[in-house]
């Protein structure tokens, strides 16, 4: 199974079945559309965190106060060249920086391990060695 799927009936296996990483292209392609759009090569996503409101949970309230003072969520999100969503992590507490996010991440262990070739497009809240 890819990245986030689970074998499962409903709403997950609709989500699970567009949602994959590296997307439905092949690698080349999804390559070619960021040479072609930015110059960047090798460039197979963009990477970054968002913070998702929240009411202030009953249990560990504080986890979930961002460095805004808000109660989030912090979800990672990958998209190809044409914006289109190829992973989403979205069950880390708002405290929760974004290069933990995705360095605990299953996508991260498989880019380690050299499943995909290419690189991640990420702003300064990734180090680069997490995400090449």
């Amino acid at each position: 199974m890819q990245d986030g799927q689970k074998s499962v009936s409903g709403p997950e296996t609709t989500f699970t079945s567009f949602v994959v990483f590296p997307g439905h292209k092949p690698v080349r392609a999804i390559k070619e559309e960021f040479h072609r759009i930015a110059g960047f090569l090798s460039v197979i996503g963009c990477i970054d965190g968002t913070h998702i409101p929240i009411k202030a949970p009953k249990y560990n309230e504080a986890d979930y106060v961002n460095r805004k003072s808000i109660h989030s969520i912090n979800v990672q999100i990958i998209c190809d060249a044409a914006h289109i969503i190829s992973n989403v992590e979205a069950k880390w507490p708002g405290s929760v920086h974004d290069s933990r996010i995705f360095r605990e991440s299953n996508l991260s262990y498989r880019l380690q391990r050299g499943e995909f070739d290419g690189l991640l497009l990420g702003d300064r809240g990734y180090h680069a060695n997490l995400v090449s």
